[in-house]
């Protein structure tokens, strides 16, 4: 059984982990990233298990701030084509099934974004940007970890900033919430 010192040292690891990648952020592609996402038409965003959550819950905060946002394999998505961007989010930048979206948007004219600890991965070749979150860490568990939850606070960066470029207000913003729960 773990121990309280086992959790709290394990826990501020991975917070001294997530700090180290946030300070080592090109933070100059998360602008770009923000300027791109209010001029497309409208934005897909996929990834598959923990960063397919961190996709959804980004595609979340567009709806929010009142950006079209659709999550791929969807009932409710649209075709994708020209003047639309897919956001793919994959630590290992080698995952297949957002790999399959990367390509397919991007045949169908879409630009596509690829947010990624792996700038050798094979998804960069279907990317038109590449942002990194430079993730170190031999063992496959943690670095997912920290990708996932450095690549949420970066993307929840992007929605603070739009949000004020948007002049997204509170009331707004609890008109866009979900109020079915």
């Amino acid at each position: 059984m773990p121990t309280d010192d086992a959790l709290r040292q394990a826990g501020n690891d991975l917070l001294d982990r997530i700090q180290t990648v946030m300070e080592e952020v090109d933070w100059g592609r998360i602008v770009d990233l923000a300027r791109i996402l209010p001029m497309a038409r409208r934005t897909f965003l996929a990834g598959a298990g923990r960063s397919g959550l961190v996709a959804r819950s980004f595609g979340m905060r567009l709806m929010h701030a009142g950006l079209p946002a659709y999550i791929p394999g969807e009932t409710i998505t649209p075709a994708t084509g020209e003047g639309d961007l897919l956001v793919a989010i994959s630590c290992t930048g080698e995952t297949g099934l957002t790999g399959y979206f990367a390509r397919r948007g991007r045949e169908l004219g879409a630009r596509v974004v690829l947010i990624t600890s792996n700038a050798e991965s094979t998804l960069t070749a279907h990317a038109d940007e590449v942002v990194l979150i430079p993730v170190k860490a031999e063992n496959i568990v943690i670095r997912a970890a920290v990708f996932e939850h450095a690549t949420s606070l970066c993307l929840d960066a992007v929605f603070n900033v739009l949000s004020e470029r948007l002049k997204l207000d509170m009331e707004t913003y609890h008109q866009r919430h979900a109020n079915l729960e």
